[in-house]
Protein backbone atom coordinates (compact mmCIF):
# COMPACT_ATOMS: atom_id res chain seq x y z
CA UNK A 1 0.00 0.00 0.00
CA UNK A 2 2.83 2.43 0.83
CA UNK A 3 4.64 1.74 -2.44
CA UNK A 4 1.68 2.75 -4.74
CA UNK A 5 1.16 5.96 -2.72
CA UNK A 6 4.87 6.79 -2.89
CA UNK A 7 4.89 6.15 -6.65
CA UNK A 8 1.82 8.35 -7.10
CA UNK A 9 3.42 11.17 -5.10
CA UNK A 10 6.68 10.87 -7.03
CA UNK A 11 4.77 10.97 -10.33
CA UNK A 12 2.87 14.04 -9.21
CA UNK A 13 6.07 15.82 -8.16
CA UNK A 14 7.75 14.99 -11.45
CA UNK A 15 4.71 16.18 -13.40
CA UNK A 16 4.59 19.45 -11.49
CA UNK A 17 8.32 19.93 -11.90
CA UNK A 18 8.08 19.24 -15.63
CA UNK A 19 5.38 21.88 -15.92
CA UNK A 20 7.65 24.42 -14.25
CA UNK A 21 10.46 23.53 -16.64
CA UNK A 22 8.15 24.19 -19.57
CA UNK A 23 7.16 27.54 -18.10
CA UNK A 24 10.83 28.48 -17.74
CA UNK A 25 11.95 27.60 -21.28
CA UNK A 26 13.07 31.17 -22.01
CA UNK A 27 14.18 33.36 -19.12
CA UNK A 28 16.08 36.60 -18.64
CA UNK A 29 19.70 36.18 -19.68
CA UNK A 30 18.94 33.74 -22.51
CA UNK A 31 19.08 34.47 -26.22
CA UNK A 32 15.55 34.83 -27.57
CA UNK A 33 14.80 31.88 -29.89
CA UNK A 34 14.26 32.84 -33.53
CA UNK A 35 10.85 32.36 -35.12
CA UNK A 36 8.98 33.21 -38.30
CA UNK A 37 5.27 34.03 -38.44
CA UNK A 38 2.96 35.24 -41.17
CA UNK A 39 1.72 38.82 -40.87
CA UNK A 40 -1.89 39.82 -41.61
CA UNK A 41 -0.81 41.00 -45.09
CA UNK A 42 0.63 37.53 -45.90
CA UNK A 43 4.27 38.59 -45.52
CA UNK A 44 6.70 36.72 -43.30
CA UNK A 45 8.10 38.28 -40.16
CA UNK A 46 11.30 36.69 -38.86
CA UNK A 47 12.49 37.41 -35.36
CA UNK A 48 15.12 38.58 -34.61
CA UNK A 49 16.26 39.23 -38.20
CA UNK A 50 13.47 41.72 -39.00
CA UNK A 51 14.10 43.54 -35.72
CA UNK A 52 17.25 45.06 -37.23
CA UNK A 53 19.21 45.12 -33.99
CA UNK A 54 16.67 47.18 -32.05
CA UNK A 55 15.35 46.42 -28.58
CA UNK A 56 11.77 45.15 -28.64
CA UNK A 57 8.89 43.80 -26.62
CA UNK A 58 7.32 40.41 -27.27
CA UNK A 59 3.68 40.47 -26.17
CA UNK A 60 1.96 37.08 -26.15
CA UNK A 61 -1.72 37.97 -26.01
CA UNK A 62 -5.30 37.03 -26.87
CA UNK A 63 -8.40 39.05 -27.71
CA UNK A 64 -10.26 37.61 -24.71
CA UNK A 65 -7.53 38.48 -22.17
CA UNK A 66 -8.47 41.26 -19.69
CA UNK A 67 -4.84 41.59 -18.53
CA UNK A 68 -3.76 42.15 -22.14
CA UNK A 69 -6.38 44.85 -22.63
CA UNK A 70 -5.19 46.57 -19.44
CA UNK A 71 -1.49 46.59 -20.35
CA UNK A 72 -1.78 47.47 -24.06
CA UNK A 73 -2.25 51.24 -23.58
CA UNK A 74 0.92 51.27 -21.47
CA UNK A 75 2.84 49.37 -24.15
CA UNK A 76 1.60 51.82 -26.79
CA UNK A 77 2.88 54.69 -24.67
CA UNK A 78 6.23 52.91 -24.35
CA UNK A 79 6.44 52.62 -28.15
CA UNK A 80 5.86 56.37 -28.37
CA UNK A 81 8.23 57.26 -25.51
CA UNK A 82 11.03 55.08 -26.88
CA UNK A 83 10.53 55.89 -30.57
CA UNK A 84 14.02 57.42 -30.80
CA UNK A 85 15.37 53.96 -29.90
CA UNK A 86 13.24 52.07 -32.43
CA UNK A 87 11.45 50.02 -29.76
CA UNK A 88 8.50 48.07 -31.13
CA UNK A 89 5.91 45.70 -29.73
CA UNK A 90 5.52 42.35 -31.48
CA UNK A 91 1.99 41.23 -30.57
CA UNK A 92 1.98 37.44 -30.88
CA UNK A 93 -1.58 36.17 -30.66
CA UNK A 94 -2.10 32.71 -29.13
CA UNK A 95 -4.80 30.55 -27.53
CA UNK A 96 -7.37 32.64 -29.35
CA UNK A 97 -10.49 32.13 -31.47
CA UNK A 98 -11.08 35.88 -31.84
CA UNK A 99 -9.90 38.22 -34.59
CA UNK A 100 -6.64 39.76 -33.37
CA UNK A 101 -6.16 41.87 -36.50
CA UNK A 102 -9.61 43.46 -36.25
CA UNK A 103 -9.16 44.11 -32.54
CA UNK A 104 -5.76 45.73 -33.01
CA UNK A 105 -7.13 47.90 -35.83
CA UNK A 106 -10.09 48.89 -33.66
CA UNK A 107 -7.83 49.82 -30.73
CA UNK A 108 -5.36 51.64 -32.97
CA UNK A 109 -2.15 50.36 -31.41
CA UNK A 110 1.05 50.57 -33.46
CA UNK A 111 2.12 46.98 -32.79
CA UNK A 112 3.35 44.40 -35.27
CA UNK A 113 0.47 41.91 -35.13
CA UNK A 114 1.46 38.27 -35.53
CA UNK A 115 -1.56 35.95 -35.52
CA UNK A 116 -1.35 32.19 -35.02
CA UNK A 117 1.52 32.29 -32.56
CA UNK A 118 0.67 29.17 -30.54
CA UNK A 119 3.83 27.28 -31.54
CA UNK A 120 6.01 30.29 -30.73
CA UNK A 121 4.32 30.62 -27.33
CA UNK A 122 5.07 26.94 -26.72
CA UNK A 123 8.70 27.41 -27.75
CA UNK A 124 9.02 30.35 -25.33
CA UNK A 125 7.20 28.48 -22.57
CA UNK A 126 4.41 31.06 -22.37
CA UNK A 127 1.48 29.35 -20.70
CA UNK A 128 -0.79 32.30 -19.98
CA UNK A 129 -1.54 35.73 -21.35
CA UNK A 130 -0.09 38.21 -21.33
CA UNK A 131 3.40 36.93 -21.80
CA UNK A 132 5.69 39.95 -21.85
CA UNK A 133 9.38 39.73 -22.67
CA UNK A 134 11.85 42.53 -23.35
CA UNK A 135 14.66 41.67 -25.76
CA UNK A 136 17.72 43.90 -26.02
CA UNK A 137 19.58 44.93 -29.16
CA UNK A 138 21.78 41.82 -29.03
CA UNK A 139 18.75 39.50 -28.88
CA UNK A 140 19.04 38.67 -25.18
CA UNK A 141 15.91 38.45 -23.05
CA UNK A 142 16.35 41.05 -20.31
CA UNK A 143 12.86 40.80 -18.77
CA UNK A 144 10.10 38.23 -18.54
CA UNK A 145 6.82 38.94 -16.79
CA UNK A 146 6.35 36.81 -13.72
CA UNK A 147 3.06 35.06 -12.95
CA UNK A 148 0.60 36.97 -10.80
CA UNK A 149 -2.54 36.38 -8.82
CA UNK A 150 -3.41 40.08 -8.94
CA UNK A 151 -6.74 40.90 -10.54
CA UNK A 152 -6.70 42.37 -14.05
CA UNK A 153 -6.86 46.11 -14.26
CA UNK A 154 -5.00 49.35 -13.92
CA UNK A 155 -2.87 48.47 -10.86
CA UNK A 156 -1.16 45.37 -12.27
CA UNK A 157 -0.81 46.98 -15.72
CA UNK A 158 1.05 49.87 -14.09
CA UNK A 159 3.39 47.45 -12.32
CA UNK A 160 4.21 45.72 -15.62
CA UNK A 161 4.62 49.11 -17.33
CA UNK A 162 7.22 50.12 -14.75
CA UNK A 163 9.06 46.78 -15.00
CA UNK A 164 9.20 46.95 -18.82
CA UNK A 165 10.44 50.54 -18.72
CA UNK A 166 13.17 49.63 -16.20
CA UNK A 167 14.31 46.74 -18.40
CA UNK A 168 14.34 48.89 -21.52
CA UNK A 169 16.18 51.73 -19.80
CA UNK A 170 18.85 49.34 -18.58
CA UNK A 171 19.16 47.64 -21.98
CA UNK A 172 19.39 50.97 -23.79
CA UNK A 173 21.67 52.65 -21.26
CA UNK A 174 18.97 55.28 -20.84
CA UNK A 175 18.79 57.33 -17.65
CA UNK A 176 15.48 57.16 -15.86
CA UNK A 177 13.62 60.37 -15.17
CA UNK A 178 14.10 61.35 -11.55
CA UNK A 179 17.12 59.04 -11.18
Amino acid sequence: MVRPIACALLSLCLALGAGQAVADKVVAGMTAPPFTLETPDDAEFSFPADRKGQAGILLFWATWCPYCKAVMPHLQQIVEDYSDYGVEVYAIDFKDDGDPVAMMEELGYAFTVLPLGDLVADEYGVLSAPGILVVDQAGTVVYRRRPTRAPPGKAIAEVWNEEVREALDEALGRKREGA
